[in-house]
């Protein structure tokens, strides 16, 4: 279902998708429920920030590029963050095709996220803001501060660390 809310006094026009969920509850009832969710912009540079903008997004992708992770893994990766946004954020992710969630059949359940190829193809993006971020650490002289950056290797199995040495931009 699609549905556009207009605003014409103020000129704005919002664009919404409505996306159905039926859930069956432990009555066995069946229960259906509308989410809406938001149009992502058409200009290709806003529906790149759109996707991967907030605080945690590009943080818990730069730790799910090194491979599959629990959730109780990216919390204690990222203890500043809340287990709620922390699994907020991973489903608006998961939503946009930048990470997979499996599901294990044990007991109890294990889920694992991991990057999509899609989700993957952020790596040389975020790897530029590391590097860009530990150029603006040098130039105000905050160098000490900061940590270096750890990337995944396509083929390789351990992690390389971009230093000064092979920073060349």
């Amino acid at each position: 279902m699609h549905l556009t809310s207009d605003w014409r006094g103020a000129g704005l026009a919002i664009d919404y998708q409505i996306k159905i969920h039926t859930l069956s509850c432990h009555t066995h009832q069946e229960v259906t429920m509308a989410e809406p969710m938001k149009r992502l912009p058409e200009l290709p540079v806003e529906r790149a920030l759109k996707v991967i903008s907030g605080r945690w997004k590009p943080i818990i992708l730069y730790y799910v590029f090194s491979g599959p992770k629990r959730l109780s893994e990216l919390k204690r990766m990222v203890p500043a963050i809340s287990q709620k946004v922390l699994i907020q954020q991973l489903r608006e992710m998961e939503e946009h095709g930048l990470v997979a969630r499996q599901v294990f059949a044990e007991v109890p359940a294990r889920v694992e996220y991991s990057a999509t190829e899609l989700g993957l193809g952020l790596e040389p993006v975020l790897l530029a803001l590391c590097q860009w971020g530990q150029r603006h650490a040098e130039a105000r002289n905050e160098a000490g501060e900061i940590t270096d950056c750890i990337v995944r290797p396509r083929r390789a199995t351990a992690p390389r660390v971009i230093s000064d040495a092979h920073r060349t931009l």
